[in-house]
């Protein structure tokens, strides 16, 4: 984990937090907390190391207020909004969000695939291939690791995708843990 200049609380003599989100590269090989004073080549610099092999995934999630990662591992408190990159070069990335939301199909959050905008229905015919898998997506959810740096960077900032983007649902979830299956359009709870 990096280490961050922790300031101390001249009044309380105690170190204040100052790191508001975890990275996670390549599906927690590497986890570092970051302070909101980063840069968009925080995002961009990893993002274009992508090949598909041992650099493949990025993530980013706000860590809840007063905790730092090892106190989220500590009590399983992991975030139910984030957003996530994985490619197999850095022009052939697809990009994740995980967001409140999704009352109509019975979910408490979804996790979408987010696209470029566009006006029609692209069939998912690009394949994003990662070590253990390969992502099917359309051509308007493929992004270079500069465009996928700078929703990184708005997401880092606001906490949202600009709404311009066409999110695709995927995953639902619920408080209780149920996972539904959204890919087709048909609400489909997994077991």
């Amino acid at each position: 984990m990096e280490s961050a200049d922790v300031p101390v609380s001249a009044d309380k003599l105690a170190p204040m937090r100052v790191n508001d989100y975890v990275l996670e590269y390549d599906g927690g090989v590497l986890v570092s907390e970051i302070s909101i004073r980063r840069d968009i080549s925080t995002f961009a610099n990893p993002l274009r190391g992508f090949n598909g092999d041992d650099q493949w995934a990025l993530s980013l999630a706000p860590l809840p207020p007063g905790q730092c990662y090892a106190d989220v591992l500590e009590a399983g408190d992991y975030s139910t909004d984030y957003i996530q990159a994985a490619g197999s070069g850095p022009d052939a990335i697809t990009v994740e969000i995980r967001k409140p939301g999704g009352r109509q199909w019975g979910a408490d959050w979804v996790r979408y695939v987010i696209g470029h905008p566009h006006n029609d229905d692209a069939p998912l015919d690009v394949a994003i291939t990662l070590p253990a898998s390969t992502q099917m997506v359309s051509r308007h959810e493929v992004f270079n690791a500069d465009e996928a740096a700078q929703l990184f960077d708005i997401y880092y900032k606001s906490a949202d995708i600009p709404p311009q983007h066409a999110p695709r649902p995927i995953e639902g979830y619920t408080t209780d843990g149920t996972i539904i299956d959204l890919r087709d359009g048909v609400p489909r709870r997994l077991e």
